[in-house]
C-alpha cells in the first residue's frame, strides 16, 4: 500500500511546492498561505488568544470547533506540519476513489494524475485548504461502495456532521440525505454538528460568543471577495452582472439551493446514489456565497461517476463531463483580475467567468427533468421492484 501512495504523495509534494506563487520544489518550501492561518489560530488557542480579532492579510473566518483540530499542526514545526497536510490529502484522496471503486495500481496512477491535472485537488493542496477532506468526508459518509471493514464503526451522517462543523456548506448534504429517506442519518448529522459546535462553544467561549454573534448579524468575514473572478457561486455571477452583492442575489441562491437539493432526492429516487451525493455537494457550492476555484473538488467523485455510469441520459452524461473538464482547468482564471475589474468585464468575459456556475445550474435542471422521462419513471419503478423483492427476501 505504500508503494501504491508513491506516486500521489511525489505529485503532491510538487504541487504543494511550486501552485502558489512564492513556493519552490527545490529547496522545498511551500506558500501554504491557508495552513499558515490554520497555524497562527492554533497557537492563539492554546496561548489562549482571540483569533476573530488578528490583525492580519488572511483572517480565521471558519466556526471556532475547527480551531482546535488546527491544534496539533501549531505544535510541531512547519515544514513537519505541510507534509503532514499534503499526507492526510492524499490518503483522503486515495480512500475517496477506493470507494468509488478503483483500486491497485489504477487508485494511485489516477491519484496522482488528478493532484496533477485538477485545479480545484491542486490548489487545494497549494494553499493547505481543507476541501478534499471535506468532500471526502460525506463520501466516505454516505456514498456506496468498496469499504475497508465489513461494518459501518459509526453511523451514517456523522462524518457529514462533523465537515458542517468544519465549515457550513455540508450541511446540505445532510438536507438532501433526509429528504432522500434517510431520515437517520440526516438527524445523526445535525447532532454530530451540534456535539461538536458545543465542544467549540464549551472550550472556546469568548471566540464562539464573536463566530456566532458575528453570523447571525449577516457577517461571514467574507463580503468584500464576492466579486472575484474565482468566487464560482451564484451569488458571486450575480454581483458580476449587477454591480453589488443584494438581496436577489441571496434569493437566486436560496432557490439554487433548493432546486439542487430536489434534482438530488430525485435522482436518489431513481437509484442513482452516487450522481445524488454528488449533486448535494455541488449545490452546496453553487448555493454558499462564496466558493473559490479550488472549492470544488466534487468534480472528482461527480466525473468518475459520470464516466463509469452508463445508465444515465447522454443529455446528462455529455455536459456533465464537460462541466468537470472545464472546473478542472478553470480556464477563466487566465481573465484580468484584481481592483474589481470583474465589474468591467466586457460580456465575452464576464460569459467566460459565468460559465461554469450557468453549467452547473443547468445540470441540476437537467437532473430535475430527468425523473420525469420515461428514463426516470422506468428507473423510479425498478427500484420499487428491487425494494419489493428485498422485502419478500427478508
Amino acid at each position: 500500500m505504500l508503494l501504491l501512495a508513491l506516486a500521489p504523495v511525489l505529485a503532491a509534494l510538487y504541487a504543494g511546492g511550486t501552485t502558489i506563487p512564492g513556493g519552490t520544489f527545490e529547496p522545498w518550501a511551500p506558500a501554504m498561505i491557508d495552513l499558515d492561518v490554520y497555524r497562527r489560530t492554533g497557537e492563539l488557542v492554546l496561548a489562549g488568544g482571540d483569533f476573530y480579532n488578528v490583525e492580519a492579510w488572511l483572517p480565521w473566518i471558519y466556526p471556532p470547533f475547527p480551531a482546535l483540530l488546527a491544534v496539533p499542526f501549531a505544535v510541531v514545526p512547519p515544514a513537519v506540519a505541510q507534509m503532514l497536510w499534503l499526507a492526510l490529502n492524499v490518503a483522503c484522496l486515495m480512500a475517496m476513489l477506493y470507494r468509488l471503486g478503483l483500486t491497485g495500481w489504477q487508485l494511485s496512477l489516477s491519484t496522482a494524475a488528478i493532484v496533477w491535472l485538477v485545479e480545484p485537488v491542486r490548489e487545494t493542496l497549494g494553499f493547505g485548504q481543507v476541501a478534499i477532506f471535506l468532500v471526502t468526508a460525506a463520501v466516505l459518509d454516505s456514498m456506496p461502495g468498496p469499504t475497508v471493514f465489513r461494518r459501518r464503526l459509526l453511523p451514517e451522517g456523522w462524518l457529514t456532521g462533523v465537515a458542517t462543523a468544519v465549515k457550513l456548506t455540508p450541511a446540505v448534504v445532510a438536507v438532501y440525505n433526509f429528504f432522500a429517506g434517510k431520515r437517520r442519518a440526516g438527524i445523526i448529522s445535525f447532532l454530530s454538528f451540534l456535539a461538536c459546535t458545543l465542544i467549540g462553544l464549551v472550550v472556546l467561549w469568548g471566540p464562539s460568543m464573536t463566530y456566532w454573534g458575528r453570523l447571525l448579524s449577516g457577517d461571514s468575514g467574507l463580503n468584500t471577495g464576492i466579486v472575484f473572478k474565482t468566487n464560482q457561486s451564484v451569488l458571486g455571477v450575480w454581483t458580476r452582472l449587477m454591480g453589488e452583492a443584494s438581496r436577489g442575489g441571496l434569493v437566486l441562491a436560496a432557490l439554487v439551493a433548493v432546486l439542487g437539493v430536489t434534482a438530488a432526492v430525485l435522482m436518489h429516487r431513481a437509484g442513482e446514489v452516487p450522481l445524488a451525493l454528488c449533486l448535494a455537494g455541488l449545490t452546496s457550492l453553487l448555493a454558499s456565497p462564496i466558493s473559490w476555484s479550488h472549492h470544488y473538488v466534487w468534480i472528482v467523485p461527480f466525473g468518475i461517476e459520470l464516466l463509469r455510469n452508463r445508465r444515465l441520459p447522454v443529455y446528462i452524461t455529455v455536459p456533465g463531463l464537460l462541466y468537470s473538464i472545464w472546473t478542472a482547468f478553470a480556464p477563466f482564471k487566465l481573465l484580468p483580475g484584481d481592483n474589481d475589474v470583474e465589474l468591467t468585464y466586457p460580456p465575452l468575459h464576464m460569459l467566460v467567468d459565468n460559465l461554469g456556475v450557468y453549467a452547473g445550474v443547468g445540470i441540476l435542471i437537467a437532473c430535475v427533468i430527468a425523473a420525469y422521462t420515461p428514463w426516470g419513471r422506468d428507473r423510479r419503478r425498478a427500484q420499487a421492484q428491487l425494494r419489493t423483492r428485498d422485502a419478500v427476501a427478508a
